[in-house]
């Protein structure tokens, strides 16, 4: 299932070393983070995965249902987990003991400088073999109040990784609701600095039992392209269809 969604999303013929790629979540949970996991640690790349709201456990069981473990690629210092929100708390200890979070409160402060130094130590031990970043969940940094422009620009210096050494990609997911002006603005600013953005939909007539939702995959670069697609999620991957195609 895993060569259907690359080959959907034209993975299968183009190069992701030293793009990034942001999945726009509008309904929750991401099937294709996993999938681009997947082809990642299928390719043999190191893994620099973050995240803010999930633990490895969680990460290890849905990829061994994917065929790749990342117990194992841990141990073989092939990837590396950083608990983003653990990396942010150790840093606001450092500066202010008797408040972990000042930082929601202190505009003053920088509070994504440690998890941006935290990520590069990563990537500077692997710059001679090919990597993908992998922040998943981004929004919940806006969630907890950081703001916009503190965001867009940990993105940007995670962006600049990626253009500095070119064997590296980076995927980034966010969840976008309608209601929520500054996720909408963010996420429409960080699609301009994104090579291939992926815009993820529950379907407009509710759920079914027959299909998961629908995909918009457009690349800002050439192919410059724009497809729609339909698609299922199963247990162990994802199926990919053209609207109306659909055969289950």
């Amino acid at each position: 299932m895993a060569d259907t969604v690359m080959k959907a999303l034209m993975l299968d013929k183009i190069q992701i070393d030293g793009k990034s790629v942001l999945i726009v979540q509008h309904s929750d949970g991401s099937p294709f983070v996993h999938s681009l996991l997947t082809h990642s640690a299928r390719q043999g790349r190191r893994i620099c995965l973050v995240s803010f709201s999930q633990s490895i456990g969680y990460y290890h069981n849905v990829g061994t249902r994917l065929g790749w473990n990342l117990n194992n690629l841990l141990s073989k210092n092939q990837a590396v987990f950083i608990g983003g929100l653990h990396t942010l708390k150790n840093s606001f200890q450092s500066q202010c003991p008797s408040n972990p979070f000042n930082f929601l409160f202190n505009p003053a402060s920088c509070p994504l400088q440690a998890l941006f130094l935290a990520i590069e130590s990563v990537i500077l031990g692997w710059i001679e073999q090919p990597f993908s970043v992998v922040i998943d969940e981004l929004d919940c940094l806006l969630n907890l109040g950081i703001e916009p422009k503190e965001v867009i620009k940990f993105f940007q210096q995670c962006h600049s990784l990626i253009q500095t050494y070119s064997n590296g990609s980076l995927i980034v997911s966010i969840g976008v609701t309608p209601l929520d002006k500054e996720i909408t603005q963010c996420s429409t600013l960080l699609s301009h600095w994104s090579d291939l953005i992926l815009t993820e939909r529950g379907l407009q007539t509710g759920k079914s039992r027959d299909l998961t939702g629908t995909l918009t995959v457009k690349w800002n670069v050439s192919p410059f392209s724009e497809q729609h697609f339909h698609f299922k999620c199963f247990d162990r991957g994802v199926k990919m269809f053209a609207p109306g195609t659909a055969v289950l």
